[in-house]
């Protein structure tokens, strides 16, 4: 974390799938702000030209220790600012916990991240990163969290809610494992959404088609045809493949269905004696030879004009008019974040994710999920759910779990005669694994 300090007055904005956040830094004014942050908007020259003074903000703060109490309010300020919606799902349980401790619990969030916070009892407010300084040293104690796990590559690392606890001084092993799970808490309308979508499906399952980090997921041919054997499989099951706007477009559009090409219509052959018309490869009219009371327009006799009108296309076969690989998938960008929670935990039958938002959404409210892993070993992110089934080739690679964090993979991978695209224990997961466990695990 950092205390920024502006020359001039400078406006930035930070914007998530769920949400951002448009923010004045006022001239002289003392900002706390996170490093990830603070290099996101100085990559803007205009920004770092205003840029007055930086200093790091842990050499002025006391540590949080659960042990250290002080007399008088309980003020706490916490903070994880590892940037995923899965890493606040995470936090869930500790500041709960804490909150049982006597603390009054108020939450930090990176913009876009809040709504994760919504409507729990035990969280007093949600402030918004970044904040002034001076409103900053209003809390009695400050449990800030820039990384918990997601910068360690080294495979003892513990579970990031066991980690967050033995942060603060609290053996992990003394908490019961029943409280490293917490649901999130709806609204009335946010209970009566999922029940009024997708009415004539009777099951819904959640496929999502990547993550974040590119290392953790299959590839976009792989996904969608992993998707495909999977949705014929479950002939019953809607899927709807989910994914945001910043997820690579190539998932989205290897969905759409090789016979029409996402036209949701295929030409149909001419009657006899009839020629169709063809621009850029699309059948736009026929034509024919001309007779008493042809059909000016197409040269054709005006009954066989009409046939051959109404029989230019048809409904596309392969896809059922839906313009996807099969009639049972449909990719789906949620309006809204907590509606896709909400969705997850009160329609979906099933839900499959790579090491992902979507694991920690069915995770921590029971739903049943296949999890697809790769760099990182299932047992370090979900040994507190329920439900959850991991699909983990460790075989594969030698040096899996790697752990690996970053976009580039990592200069131990086993090497390859062309370029990596994909790690080693992610190539590994098979159609028919993912088949067999949503039919054993579904509801």
């Amino acid at each position: 974390m950092n205390i920024v300090r502006f020359i001039e007055p400078v406006t930035c904005s930070f914007k998530k799938s769920a949400g951002g956040l448009t923010t004045v830094f006022e001239a002289g004014r003392d900002y706390v702000i996170a490093t990830q942050q603070l290099d996101r908007i100085c990559q803007d020259e205009n920004v770092k030209a205003r840029l007055y003074k930086v200093s790091r903000l842990e050499p002025r703060m006391v540590p949080f220790n659960i042990s250290a109490r002080k007399p008088g309010s309980q003020r706490l300020l916490f903070y994880n600012g590892s940037g995923g919606y899965g890493d606040q799902i995470l936090s869930w349980p500790v500041a709960k916990w804490l909150s049982a401790q006597g603390f009054e619990v108020h939450v930090l969030s990176d913009p876009g991240n809040q709504c994760c916070w919504y409507s729990f009892p035990w969280v007093k407010t949600i402030e918004v990163a970044p904040i002034p300084y001076e409103r900053f040293k209003l809390y009695d104690y400050h449990f800030l969290m820039e990384h918990v796990n997601n910068l360690d590559e080294h495979q003892d690392q513990l579970h990031p809610v066991d980690a967050m606890f033995t942060r603060m001084g609290v053996d992990p092993k003394s908490i019961d494992a029943s409280l490293k799970a917490v649901e999130p808490v709806y609204t009335w309308l946010e209970q009566q959404t999922p029940r009024n979508v997708f009415l004539d499906k009777r099951y819904i399952g959640i496929f999502q088609l990547t993550s974040a980090n590119s290392n953790r997921a299959m590839l976009p041919n792989d996904t969608a045809f992993a998707l495909y054997k999977l949705a014929e499989a479950t002939p019953d099951i809607h899927w709807l493949a989910i994914y945001d706007e910043f997820n690579p477009k190539t998932y989205v559009d290897a969905l759409v269905c090789r016979e029409c090409k996402g036209a949701k219509t295929v030409p149909v052959e001419a009657p006899p004696g009839v020629q169709p018309s063809v621009v850029d490869g699309v059948v736009v009219g026929f034509t024919g030879t001309a007779a008493p009371g042809a059909d000016p327009a197409m040269g054709l006799p005006v009954a066989m004009a009409a046939a051959a009108q109404a029989s230019v296309v048809k409904t596309c076969p392969e896809c059922g008019g839906t313009g996807q690989l099969r009639p049972n998938i449909q990719p789906y960008m949620s309006p809204n974040l907590r509606d896709l929670w909400a969705l997850a935990k009160f329609r979906a039958t099933a839900v499959v994710s790579p090491d992902s938002l979507m694991v920690h959404v069915a995770g921590c409210q029971g739903v049943p999920c296949v999890g697809l892993w790769g760099p990182v070993a299932p047992g370090n992110r979900v040994a507190y759910y329920r439900n959850h089934h991991a699909i983990f080739h460790r075989e594969t690679c030698p040096h899996a779990p790697c752990f690996t964090y970053l976009a580039d993979f990592p200069k131990y991978c086993p090497p390859r005669g062309a370029k990596r695209t994909i790690c080693e224990v992610m190539a590994a997961v098979t159609p028919q694994e993912i088949i067999d466990a949503v039919k054993k695990i579904r509801r």
